[in-house]
């Protein structure tokens, strides 16, 4: 096990998920382009839209996969079944102009009904501005 991951929401620094990745290496903290974020309440949604709309995002090295699986678990996503539309998120696998290799980030591509439920549009888009 070796990937990156982008977070956005509750597993950042400060979040009360972030203990997940206290043993996973933090790279950095990137705004990308192309993702929305929506929310109000325990945690965001992101959508993925047009290049000009920005989401802040911490990049972390996952190097065990009991970390992978408890990210997995709490974000609703079984990568045995990854286009089943009973995953809570989208897996996505995108590129980042400044890192040299693809980084996982969850969307809510395959379920934008749900966006509605997480609350408005974060204008900033940047969880902890919220």
């Amino acid at each position: 096990m070796n990937k990156l991951i982008a977070v956005y929401g509750t597993l950042r620094k400060g979040e009360v998920n972030h203990y997940i990745l206290e043993d996973s290496e933090f790279i950095s903290e990137q705004i990308i382009p192309g993702f929305r974020m929506y929310g109000d309440h325990d945690y965001p949604a992101v959508l993925s839209v047009e290049d000009k709309e920005y989401i802040t995002v911490e990049i972390y090295r996952v190097v065990s996969a009991q970390v992978a699986s408890a990210i997995d678990s709490l974000e609703g996503y079984k990568r045995e079944e990854p286009d089943s539309v009973l995953n809570y998120y989208t897996l996505k696998s995108i590129n980042i102009d400044s890192i040299s290799e693809p980084v996982e980030i969850y969307t809510f591509d395959h379920t934008p009904d749900r966006v509605r439920e997480r609350g408005a549009l974060l204008l900033s888009g940047d969880w902890l501005k919220r």
